[in-house]
C-alpha cells in the first residue's frame, strides 16, 4: 500500500532522536521485537501524544500507551499507561512484543532509564518492521507537527542505511534538521542509548598534531621572530565555537603547560565537523638555543583530550646561512606529514630582485618559485610541494637555487633536499 502524507511542515516540539532498525543478532532469535524509535520533547510543555501516528512508508500505525505491566519486572521505574510526554524528556516506542516471554535470545536487552515514557503501536510491530532503509515519520494532523528520520522526501540520497548489527542511528543535534549530516551511528559501547542523551549529541572533539604546525623560518636567527601557523581540526560530530589555543614554550620539557611558560592565548575560529581552522601567532625574538613550542587546545566541551596537545622543536642561533630548507626529506603524498619543502631565505637588504629555482641533479629547472621578483623584505619563506610544470617530480635529490640582485650586486646560494614518494 502506498501512503501519500499531506502534512503541515512546522517546527515540531517532539522529535525523533534515535532509531533502532538493525537489532542485535539474528532475525531468527528476536525478529523485530527489539526495534524502537525514541522521541524527545524539546518544549517546556507537556505534550499529549494521543493524536500521533507513526509511518514507515509501508504501514501507518497509531501510537498507543504501553499497558502491559510485565515490563515493570525489568524496568520498574518507567512510565506506562500514559500518553503524556513531559517537558525535556524521552519516550520510547517499542514493539508490542518486546516483553514476550518466548523471545529466543537477547530478550529485553536495553538499559532503559527510570521515568522514560513507554509507548507502542496499535499493531504487533512498528510499521511492518523497520527495515534498515526505511524512513520514519511521526506526525499529528491535530497538533500540526511532524518529525522525520531518514530524509523521506530526498530520493537521491542513500540514507537511511545499515548502521551495523545492534547499532542505532542517533540524531546529533536534537534541534537540527533531518539530514544525513545530523545522524550518526551510536558511539555507545552497547550500540544504543534508548531513553537517554545520545552519545553523538556530546561528540565534541578538536585535535591538533605536530605535522600541522609550521614555523617560519624553520631555523631562527637570533634577533628574528618566529612566525607560527597551526591547524585545528574538528574530528567530532558537532560544530565547535568557544575554544582557544594556548601557545607556550615548554622550557622544562615536561610536555605540560605551566603558566610561566605561556606565550599567548589565541582565540579559535568556528569549525564545522570534518573541517579545520588555521590560526597564527608570532613569537617575538625567542632566546638563543633549542625550543619546544607547545600548543594546547582549551575547549571545555572536548570529550577526548588525548589529541589536544602538539609540540614542535625549533632552534635559535647566530650562525645561519642565506638559504635553509627543511625537512631534509619531504614526502608530498598528502598525508599531512612533511608534504612540502619549506624554503627560508635571508637577504642583505630589501628592494632587490629575487629568483628561486628548483633543479634536478642533471641541472634541469623543474620548478620556478619566483623569477626576478621585487622583494620588499629582508627575509621570506616559500614552499615547494614537489610539482613540476607538467607533472609531479619523481623521487630523488633536488637543488634549491637562490639569486638576489640589488644595487648592482648579486648574491647566490643553494641547498639540497630529498623528495621521497
Amino acid at each position: 500500500m502506498i501512503y501519500i502524507l499531506l502534512l503541515v511542515f512546522v517546527d515540531s516540539p517532539v522529535v525523533i532522536t534515535e532509531v533502532m532498525s538493525n537489532v542485535k543478532g539474528s532475525e531468527a532469535t528476536c525478529g523485530d521485537r527489539n526495534e524502537f524509535v525514541e522521541l524527545y520533547n524539546l518544549s517546556p510543555d507537556t505534550i499529549d501524544l494521543t493524536p500521533f501516528h507513526i509511518n514507515d512508508f509501508d504501514v501507518d500505525d497509531e501510537i498507543c500507551a504501553w499497558d502491559n505491566d510485565s515490563i515493570l519486572l525489568t524496568y520498574p521505574g518507567v512510565r506506562i499507561n500514559s500518553m503524556l510526554l513531559y517537558p525535556n524528556s524521552y519516550a520510547l516506542i517499542l514493539d508490542r512484543e518486546y516483553t514476550r516471554p518466548d523471545t529466543v535470545g537477547n530478550a529485553q536487552p536495553y538499559d532503559i532509564p527510570d521515568s522514560t515514557l513507554i509507548l507502542t503501536t496499535d499493531d504487533t510491530s512498528i510499521g511492518n518492521g523497520i527495515a534498515n532503509n526505511d524512513p520514519v515519520i511521526i506526525y499529528s494532523v491535530a497538533a500540526a507537527c511532524t518529525t522525520y528520520f531518514g530524509t523521506p522526501y530526498d530520493t537521491l540520497d542513500d540514507f537511511p542505511s545499515d548502521p551495523g548489527d545492534g547499532v542505532s542511528w542517533e540524531r546529533i543535534d536534537p534541534e537540527g534538521v533531518d539530514q544525513l549530516r545530523n545522524w550518526y551511528p551510536s558511539l555507545d559501547p552497547t550500540g544504543c542509548t534508548p531513553g537517554r542523551e545520545n552519545t553523538t549529541t556530546t561528540a565534541y572533539d578538536l585535535a591538533i598534531d605536530e605535522h600541522s604546525v609550521i614555523i617560519a623560518p624553520a631555523l631562527v636567527k637570533f634577533g628574528e621572530s618566529a612566525h607560527i601557523e597551526f591547524m585545528v581540526k574538528n574530528i567530532g560530530l558537532r560544530a565547535a565555537y568557544d575554544y582557544s589555543v594556548m601557545v607556550f614554550d615548554d622550557t622544562d620539557r615536561d610536555s605540560i603547560m605551566d603558566m610561566n611558560e605561556l606565550l599567548a592565548e589565541v582565540p579559535g575560529a568556528a569549525i564545522m565537523p570534518s573541517d579545520s581552522a588555521v590560526l597564527f601567532y608570532t613569537y617575538i625574538q625567542p632566546a638563543r638555543g633549542e625550543h619546544s613550542l607547545g600548543l594546547y587546545i582549551d575547549y571545555v566541551d572536548d570529550r577526548n583530550m588525548d589529541d589536544n596537545y602538539a609540540f614542535k622543536e625549533f632552534s635559535v642561533t647566530d650562525d645561519i646561512g642565506d638559504l635553509t630548507v627543511s625537512p631534509e626529506v619531504f614526502t608530498p603524498n598528502n598525508d599531512g606529514n612533511n608534504d612540502r619543502l619549506q624554503i627560508d631565505f635571508r637577504l642583505p637588504q630589501p628592494g632587490g630582485l629575487l629568483t628561486l629555482y628548483v633543479f634536478d641533479m642533471r641541472g634541469k629547472v623543474v620548478h620556478v618559485l619566483c623569477k626576478k621578483e621585487y622583494w620588499h623584505q629582508m627575509s621570506g619563506t616559500m614552499y615547494w610541494r614537489g610539482e613540476q610544470s607538467t607533472c609531479s617530480a619523481q623521487t630523488g635529490m633536488y637543488i634549491v637555487y637562490l639569486e638576489y640582485e640589488y644595487e648592482g650586486k648579486r648574491i647566490r646560494a643553494k641547498e639540497a633536499a630529498v623528495l621521497a614518494r
